[in-house]
């Protein structure tokens, strides 16, 4: 392959910001990682740290850096948006998710990421 043809492609994929761009999850792959399983979660946003446990039932169980569980429902979109209703004001929240392919996956809002997570097997904190 000609190195002066490749040099150019490689910066013009650099600077047009698609080098490392991720693809939202697929609704199969999310509901498949979640389901009976546990977030180990931190909002990037508010710094804040945070485990929720999703079960086939649509319930999920939060727990907060503080001890603090909440209850609320969830649910993933046909089309991949991963959604939570804590059954206040803000109600139904949805939001893309993109797995970064170390094992680490972000939330994504307004094309920033708003949380980043681990997810563990089960429930080994008894949510």
């Amino acid at each position: 392959m000609n190195a002066k043809l490749v040099a150019p492609s490689i910066l013009a994929l650099i600077f047009s910001g698609n080098l490392f761009s991720a693809e939202p999850m697929s609704a199969d792959a999310l509901k498949s990682l979640l389901t009976n399983n546990t977030m180990n979660c931190k909002n990037l946003q508010k710094n804040k740290v945070f485990t929720n446990y999703y079960r086939d039932d649509g319930t999920v169980t939060k727990l907060t850096s503080n001890g603090e569980k909440k209850q609320g429902e969830w649910r993933v979109t046909g089309n991949g948006q991963h959604c939570h209703d804590w059954g206040d004001e803000e109600g139904e929240c949805c939001h893309p998710i993109v797995d970064l392919g170390n094992g680490t996956y972000q939330k994504i809002e307004e094309d920033e990421p708003k949380a980043e997570f681990t997810v563990t097997e089960g429930n080994p904190k008894g949510l």
